[in-house]
Order: C-alpha cells, then sequence, then structure tokens
C-alpha cells in the first residue's frame, strides 16, 4: 500500500488530508473497485489481449456516460466512434467468447471504469491530483479488506514481491491517469490508454502463448478505430 509516500506528499507541499466532495470520492472509489474486480476476474477466465480489448470499450462507454455526468456534450463523430466499437465488441464476444460470464464482467468492468474516470475529472475541479489518489487507495483498501477478509490468506515471499509490483505499477497508474484527466477531455484520455492492447497482445503470447482468434482481431480492431475517431474529434 503507497499510502506512507502520498501522505507524505501531501504534508510536504501542504495539501489537503481529505478531498472537499468527499461524497464524489466515495462514488469514485466504489466503481474503481468494482472496475478492478471485474477486470481481474475477467484476467482468470478469458484471454489477457481478448480481456484488454473488451476493456478498451471503456472510452466509448465514457463518451455516452460523458453528457450527464461532466456535461461533455459528444459529436456526430463521437456517436460514429461508439457505433464503430459496439460491432468490434460483437465480434469478440461471438463467436470468439460466446458471450461467456468472463467477457460480460470485463465489459461491466469497463462501464464502471468510464464512471470513475468522469467522477475523477469532476474531483479534479475541487482537489488536487495527490488528494484525490490518496483518498482513493484508503477507500478501496477498507472496501478490499471487507470483502476479501473472510477468506484472506497469508501470501508467500514471491506472492509478496508479485503484490508490491502490482501496487507499485497501479499506484503510479493512478496518479497519472488523475493528472491527465485535469489536463484534457474524459474521452481523449481514456482512448489514448490503447497502447496498452499492445503490450497485452505481446505479454500474452509470451508468457501463456495465447493468440486471438480472427475475429477478436476484426473486433478489436473496430474497438480502436473508434477510439481513434473520438481522437480526431478532439483536434
Amino acid at each position: 500500500m503507497p499510502l506512507p509516500f502520498f501522505l507524505g506528499t501531501l504534508w510536504l507541499r501542504k495539501k489537503k488530508l481529505i478531498v472537499t466532495a468527499w461524497k464524489t470520492l466515495l462514488l469514485r472509489a466504489l466503481f474503481g473497485f468494482l472496475a478492478i474486480s471485474g477486470f481481474y476476474y475477467a484476467l482468470t477466465k478469458i484471454p489477457l489481449a481478448e480481456s484488454v480489448f473488451l476493456g478498451k470499450t471503456q472510452p466509448l462507454i465514457l463518451a455516452i456516460l460523458a453528457p450527464w455526468v461532466v456535461g461533455e456534450k459528444p459529436s456526430k463523430s463521437v456517436w460514429l466512434a461508439i457505433g464503430t466499437g459496439l460491432i468490434g465488441v460483437v465480434l469478440i464476444l461471438d463467436p470468439s467468447l460466446g458471450w461467456a460470464p468472463a467477457a460480460w464482467a470485463s465489459i461491466g468492468a469497463a462501464s464502471a471504469s468510464a464512471i470513475a474516470h468522469l467522477l475523477v475529472r469532476k474531483l479534479n475541479r475541487t482537489d488536487d491530483p495527490v488528494t484525490i489518489v490518496t483518498n482513493f487507495f484508503v477507500v478501496t483498501a477498507l472496501l478490499s479488506a471487507v470483502w476479501t477478509g473472510p477468506s484472506f490468506v497469508i501470501p508467500t515471499g514471491q506472492q509478496w514481491l508479485l503484490l508490491i509490483g502490482v501496487a507499485l505499477f497501479s499506484t503510479v497508474g493512478q496518479y497519472l491517469m488523475t493528472v491527465a484527466y485535469r489536463k484534457d477531455y474524459a474521452p481523449v484520455v481514456a482512448a489514448a490508454s490503447y497502447a496498452s492492447i499492445i503490450f497485452s497482445i505481446f505479454y500474452g503470447y509470451v508468457f501463456w502463448q495465447e493468440i486471438p482468434p480472427a475475429s477478436a482481431w476484426v473486433g478489436g480492431l473496430l474497438i480502436i478505430a473508434g477510439s481513434f475517431i473520438l481522437l480526431r474529434s478532439r483536434i
């Protein structure tokens, strides 16, 4: 848990310990927790690349929700992007994954993540990114403790190293994501994360010899195309 680092940063920079919009923060933490849980569940059931492909529907879901959450109205090109992405989702789900529950969990995680990221954009209007991330980690730690407490098993030495690695990279990612939403429109920031697809295909092949089927490649490319339409609409 990187809390000591962030608490020290808040103290050195003389920033607030608790966010102003704490109700929004609680919602952001709840949806963020649901997104992480759904994503991890999907990773245990379906190939890495296909899970990430479905997870990358997030910018499209985010574009649909943005008018109601942060007041950003979509243009015609945004609706074209959404339609393109939805076709891609259908191609990945059937016949590639056969409408598996884990695939729907991945889409559900993307939906929860989209809401969480929109709430981050709202929080950036009133609070500093370090304060937001610190509060997020506190709330999600409590939620995780309640959720996993009854079945908790003490990790082995190797598992501790893996958990520390997950904590390190997720912390850096959370902070950079929060800063990014402070700088640009929500759909654009989410779409820029598509570089992770390249890494997921590479890692899936290297570590588990996973090669996505043709339908997943086509569907994934359509989802990516939809996100690039979102990017073009911003330029």
